[in-house]
This record gives structure tokens, C-alpha cells and sequence, in this order.
């Protein structure tokens, strides 16, 4: 596992002034993936941008773990529809 490409779990959550059982929480609910390395978590950086969008909903909103998985679920749904409208557009776009 290259170094450069994770995160302690532990220095994510100094920094972000949350839990440790909330990013695993967040992992519990398939939000995110957790790496291993000498029996610590790691956050792939990849996953950060994801992760502190659910901190935020959390702490400003107050949105619970569960809460957050149907928020996570239902913009993924949302993204799948845009690209599924831009895709039949351009097919439309091709019949003009």
C-alpha cells in the first residue's frame, strides 16, 4: 500500500473535529472503503472529498449515519439519471 495515497483514520478525524466511529459508521453502510495497514485504518485520499461532504451533513445538519445512507443513496440515483438524460440527449441530437 503506497503511503501517499491514504490517510490515517485517526489524523482525519483530529483534523475534522469527528469520531473515529463516525468514519467507521460510514464504512458499515458502505459509504466508503477502509484499508488496513498495521491493524490502522486508512482512508484512501480518493475517498476524502466523499467523506467530508458526510461530515458536513453531519455536524451541520445533524444528520445521522443512517440518514446519510439514504442521502448518499439517493444522490447516486440522482447522478445516474443525469448522465442517463445527457446520453438520450445526445441520441436525440443525432436524429435532428
Amino acid at each position: 500500500m503506497k503511503q501517499e495515497n491514504y490517510i490515517s483514520i485517526k489524523t482525519f478525524c483530529e483534523c475534522h473535529g469527528v469520531g473515529e466511529s463516525f468514519v467507521y459508521s460510514m464504512y458499515e453502510y458502505e459509504i466508503l472503503q477502509i484499508a488496513y495497514e498495521e491493524d490502522e485504518g486508512k482512508l484512501h485520499v480518493e475517498d476524502l472529498p466523499l467523506l467530508e461532504k458526510m461530515v458536513r451533513l453531519h455536524k451541520e445538519l445533524d444528520i445521522n449515519p443512517e440518514g446519510i445512507q439514504a442521502i448518499h443513496h439517493l444522490l447516486g440515483q440522482v447522478e445516474s439519471l443525469q448522465e442517463e438524460v445527457a446520453s438520450l440527449k445526445k441520441k436525440l441530437d443525432t436524429f435532428k
